[in-house]
């Protein structure tokens, strides 16, 4: 068989609220909340970056 038969993602456990992110770009929270339809964003531990989560995804779909 050829092509994709599966997929894998990776979505890091740590949150930041979407307060947060508007505090530090000296924005509103609401107007945020608003535009990106989102409470909070995932954001990766300070030991992961780009290489590790495509691991853990290529991991994922290996399993599937």
């Amino acid at each position: 068989m050829e092509g994709i038969i599966g997929y894998g993602a990776y979505i890091p456990r740590n949150r930041i609220k979407v307060e947060e992110i508007a505090k530090v770009w000296g924005a509103d929270a609401a107007s945020y909340k608003r535009g990106l339809m989102l409470e909070e964003k995932s954001v990766p531990s300070l030991d992961q970056d780009t290489i590790t989560m495509s691991v853990e995804a290529a991991k994922y779909a290996l399993r599937r």
